[in-house]
């Protein structure tokens, strides 16, 4: 019995030297951890850096800086939360510091907490936060009807694949070339993804030879991005849609893509153009593959 009292006592013993090594390697990594980064707002009156209030289906800006601390920046998240937390941006990078302007649209929730957090290599975060509350002075807006929109693929020689959606013009690509800031929306069929006949926009991963040559869209400088988010709509909702309060209720940011893929007859898409405007299109028919087309209905905010 004495034997197995001493037993049970030079466990104990080696175990709480044990635990009391790994919580000293635990103090010693955290302490090894080095200094923080810092994260802030951009103070200005163009960007809201406090708790603060916006119309429903307004755009605002929110602007953050962020330097080091004893190592680089690995990683930005922001995070939007209301009846759920939605992951808004996860973005990977190697930097000291780093500059950057979010333009977000105020959804129809009442208080949206947006969340931003910096790491670094070593394991070290930041974070800040903030309120945003939805005006109660809000009303929803017009949208502008355009019943027939219809986009050629890459290989179609009558119709254009490039679409300038502020001021409903459909152009091929030696007019798009040049006019690269006013192009959102284009139209191809994706053989290579197999995504089939698909919407997207020139900053899409788009394999150089859908649009190929000296004025391709690889040789571009200016890409703007479309974002867009497939809805279980039904074609009487965007019938009888008269203002953006679908759009506003339907828009995601932490869920749309850069493509609308795999394009039938009857699908109905919400889309956030590069300026900011919201809209939804509904396939009225498709045909063909590298040479067809597409017909879409189009009701979009007003620039």
């Amino acid at each position: 019995m004495h034997n197995y009292l001493n037993k049970i006592k030079i466990f104990f013993l080696a175990f709480s030297i044990v635990c009391f090594i790994l919580f000293f390697n635990s103090c010693l990594k955290e302490e090894n951890k080095g200094a923080a980064p810092t994260l802030s707002f951009k103070i200005d009156s163009n960007y809201i850096y406090e708790d603060d209030t916006v119309l429903i289906g307004k755009t605002f800006k929110v602007g953050i800086n962020a330097t080091k601390g004893d190592v680089n920046i690995t990683n930005l998240i922001i995070k939007v939360s209301h009846d759920s937390t939605f992951t808004y941006l996860d973005t990977g990078m190697n930097t000291a510091s780093f500059s950057i302007t979010k333009t977000i649209i105020k959804g129809i929730a009442p208080k949206e907490t947006w969340t931003f957090i910096v790491r670094d290599k070593a394991g070290n975060s930041q974070t800040v936060v903030l309120h945003i509350y939805s005006d109660t002075n809000s009303v929803y807006g017009n949208i502008n009807t355009i019943p027939s929109i219809q986009l050629g693929a890459q290989n179609n020689t009558s119709l254009g694949s490039f679409l300038d959606i502020k001021n409903n013009k459909v152009h091929p690509l030696s007019q798009a070339y040049m006019l690269q800031d006013s192009i959102e929306i284009l139209y191809y069929y994706d053989a290579i993804q197999t995504d089939a006949n698909t919407i997207a926009s020139p900053n899409a991963n788009l394999d150089p030879s859908v649009f190929p040559g000296n004025e391709g869209i690889s040789n571009w400088t200016i890409k703007n991005e479309t974002r867009y988010i497939k809805t279980n709509l039904t074609n009487a909702d965007f019938e009888n849609c008269d203002n953006d309060s679908i759009l506003i209720a339907n828009y995601n940011e932490t869920l749309a893509k850069r493509k609308a893929k795999n394009l039938t007859t009857g699908d109905i898409y919400i889309f956030r153009t590069a300026k900011n405007k919201l809209g939804m299109f509904k396939v009225i028919q498709v045909s063909g593959q590298e040479s067809g087309f597409i017909e879409i209905k189009v009701k979009i905010q007003p620039s």
